[in-house]
């Protein structure tokens, strides 16, 4: 019972990496580890653990409903569910509680590339290189139709979508007027119009939540963002889409490259292993 209520916490938590906050799960387990041992040990002098945690896995309900901050409650969840069962796997296998694993970031092939450097480091104003940017346009409420360039850069475990204004003296720079995180955007081109394209932006954050409290729920969430670009042509539009799929698969790999050997099948042997060398 104990194996199979790991795995499938595990399978919980290994589908969070298709969710779109999956470029917070490593935080997340960082975040949550003391926590999660401690009320692990606080259980055994109240109820039975295994009781617990079956009740805690049943209650992890994927519903229909893919505002941001359900999706992170869900997430933080998820993480808590998979760290629980992982420390009683310990405990019953090892006869003691784990300690918070160190999360390594994988080498990145692009760190070394300027480009990269200059728009995973930009911020609103800033001035960035627009490189491959594909020019589109946008309408903003307060500011009229505006003529942009779209970038968008995974490096490592983080990634951004970057909107920016050519900047008036260089022709080959831009200035940043919006910003984006890339996991969660679900670029998808409107049916009726191939030339535009939506991107859902989540505008739930997580370190005010922990500001208030630590407390991951959340009575009213903010509605998520919305984004339409245009494009001058249905080919522009279509690789505009498709490069913030690719950068969001790079970003993603990141993620589960760190990730893969706390959700290895023999991670406890591997622990054993290392404290016997």
């Amino acid at each position: 019972m104990p194996q199979t209520s790991y795995e499938q916490s595990r399978e919980c938590l290994q589908k969070e990496l298709d969710g779109c906050w999956f470029d917070h799960i490593p935080d997340t387990i960082g975040n949550e580890w003391g926590s999660c041992k401690k009320a692990l040990e606080l259980q055994f002098h109240v109820k039975d653990p295994l009781f617990t945690l079956e009740l805690e896995i049943c209650q992890q309900a994927i519903d229909g409903n893919f505002n941001s901050c359900f999706a992170w409650e869900r997430m933080v969840d998820a993480v808590k569910v998979f760290i629980l069962h992982l420390q009683l796997k310990a405990l019953i296998f090892m006869g003691c509680l784990l300690e918070k694993p160190s999360l390594e970031s994988p080498s990145d092939s692009d760190l070394g590339k300027t480009y990269s450097r200059d728009i995973s480091s930009a911020s609103f104003g800033s001035e960035v290189s627009l490189g491959s940017g594909i020019p589109c346009r946008i309408a903003f409420s307060y500011a009229g139709v505006r003529d942009i360039y779209l970038l968008a850069v995974a490096r490592g475990i983080s990634g951004k979508l970057i909107l920016a204004e050519k900047h008036p003296f260089r022709s080959q720079r831009g200035v940043v007027i919006a910003i984006a995180p890339l996991a969660g955007l679900s670029p998808r081109i409107d049916e009726d119009h191939p030339t535009w394209l939506h991107l859902r932006i989540r505008e739930f954050e997580p370190n005010f939540v922990k500001a208030k409290g630590g407390q991951s729920k959340v009575s009213t969430p903010p509605a998520d963002g919305r984004w339409t670009l245009g494009f001058h042509s249905a080919k522009a539009c279509e690789t505009a889409r498709l490069l913030i799929l690719e950068e969001t698969c790079k970003q993603r790999s990141s993620v589960e490259s760190m990730l893969a050997p706390l959700l290895r099948e023999d991670y406890l042997v591997n622990v054993l292993d290392s404290q016997g060398d």
